[in-house]
């Protein structure tokens, strides 16, 4: 049976990689992937830097060289504006260089220097669904969550929740309507703005939970739990587990429309502090998908492979599908 199975995973790739020689995809269109997947998925993979996947077309490129000063970087919802987070410090400064570039032409829209209260120089940002806002998050518990206007001016910092401070793992998202979404202890909080108050959307009694990602819409979260990836309504109600596999899978992102989900499978330790994954895709739809990197999966899922390629990808850190 086992050799049956690994036949079936290599006809599978086979059939994927045929599709660089010319020949039509799956649906007869030329594309490599359903016509349902669209956007762009980014990836950052060791030192190839950020990756990019265009969909239906499985064409991939490069998007952001290897830098070891970038933080990290995020994709406006609409796909047309790139933030890119550089740890510029100097000897006794400690500068964060925020640079909102347009993706089409690549010109600077915003650009300033960012100086944290704790002095930490591994600052991240985060643009918000409008474009207005960026969220700042620090590996320095004194800088607490900080929200900038996009050129830089503050507009204000969270410290704690009621009294304890953020651990350095916890999710900050956006949600539409500049409201966020934070993970505290056990907890998965709703702050609206002003940010002076905040909301229980659920508590999380397991051991091992975490990488909270939201759709687009801010109706529908999915997180990692144990091994695997449940989804759940905004409120925290209708938890469903929908991977399946002998191994472990991790840090789920939504599809632009919230149809699918991208989700990295076969997640493992590569290091003290490093980790990789493969790429598949899954069907959003509340049914439990069988992932595994040897046995058989179930139909609907789609290993991510680019067009030309015949392996699926891997990734080790930042994945953003715009």
């Amino acid at each position: 049976m086992k050799k049956q199975i690994i036949g079936l995973s290599i006809l599978l790739c086979f059939f994927l990689a045929c599709s660089k020689d010319g020949e039509d995809g799956p649906d007869g269109s030329g594309n490599l992937y359903p016509a349902a997947l669209n956007g762009t998925i980014y990836y950052d993979w060791a030192t190839e830097g950020i990756l990019k996947m265009s969909l239906p077309d499985g064409v991939g490129a490069a998007f952001i060289p290897d830098d070891t000063k970038l933080n990290n970087f995020d994709i406006s919802r609409d796909g047309k504006f790139k933030l890119t987070v550089i740890n510029a410090s100097t000897l006794g400064q400690y500068d964060i260089r925020f640079t909102i570039s347009d993706i089409a032409n690549g010109s600077i829209v915003e650009e300033f220097i960012y100086n944290g209260p704790g002095l930490s120089g591994l600052c991240k940002g985060y643009l918000s669904p409008d474009n207005s806002l960026i969220l700042v998050t620090s590996n320095e518990k004194e800088d607490g969550i900080t929200i900038l206007k996009r050129n830089g001016e503050m507009v204000g910092r969270i410290h704690d929740i009621n009294g304890e401070e953020f651990d350095l793992n916890e999710s900050r998202l956006w949600l539409p309507n500049n409201a966020l979404l934070l993970t505290h202890k056990n907890y998965i909080l709703r702050l609206d703005p002003p940010y002076t108050s905040g909301t229980l959307v659920k508590e999380m009694d397991y051991q091992d939970w975490g990488e909270l990602e939201v759709n687009q819409a801010g109706t529908q979260l999915a997180v990692q739990i144990a091994n695997h990836i449940y989804t759940m309504g905004i409120d925290g109600s209708n938890l469903k587990q929908v991977t399946t596999s002998n191994f472990k899978e991790s840090v789920p992102v939504f599809s632009p429309d919230g149809k699918y989900l991208l989700v990295g499978t076969e997640y493992r330790q590569t290091g003290p502090f490093g980790f990789m994954w493969s790429l598949k895709i899954i069907p959003n739809d509340g049914q439990q998908y069988n992932v595994d990197p040897v046995e058989a999966n179930s139909p609907g899922v789609i290993p991510v492979i680019l067009k030309g390629k015949d392996h699926i990808e891997t990734a080790g850190g930042q994945m953003i599908w715009r």
